[in-house]
């Protein structure tokens, strides 16, 4: 729906114009908006992320050996991608392997690069923003 000023409340479902990012305004729907982009907001998740789209499904020990940081440290981050449903774990064998469970995050990266081009240098010295510990 769109609303005065050209802001879009509801849902790309909704009918929003491509390219319009919308969301709920208010309610449960607003809360899992933000943990959706909050998933994107920890510098080791986001590692995970474009290591599965680039790899399809990989074992857990080269996501490890890949961001190089510690295996436990690495593991919270995949139960998080598990628990909030962008990943899925595959027990082939005896190693476990992930895989993403969501379509359509291959165009994230490039989409949200033509986003902050505009702004990179503000958000390079952001001090609003935690630190890089996520």
């Amino acid at each position: 729906m769109m609303m005065p000023g050209g802001a879009c409340v509801g849902t790309l479902a909704d009918g929003a114009p491509p390219g319009r990012l919308c969301v709920a305004a208010s309610g449960g729907a607003a809360t899992a908006t933000a943990r959706f982009f909050r998933v994107f907001g920890g510098a080791t998740r986001l590692r995970l992320l474009q290591l599965l789209l680039e790899g399809g499904e990989m074992p857990v020990g080269e996501l490890v050996a890949a961001v190089g940081q510690l295996q436990p440290r690495v593991s919270t981050h995949l139960a998080c991608l598990r628990h909030c449903g962008f990943a899925v774990t595959e027990l082939p064998g005896r190693e476990v392997r992930l895989r993403l469970a969501v379509d359509g995050l291959d165009a994230l990266p490039a989409q949200a690069s033509a986003a902050m081009t505009p702004i990179s240098e503000r958000l390079a010295t952001c001090t609003r923003i935690g630190p890089d510990r996520m």
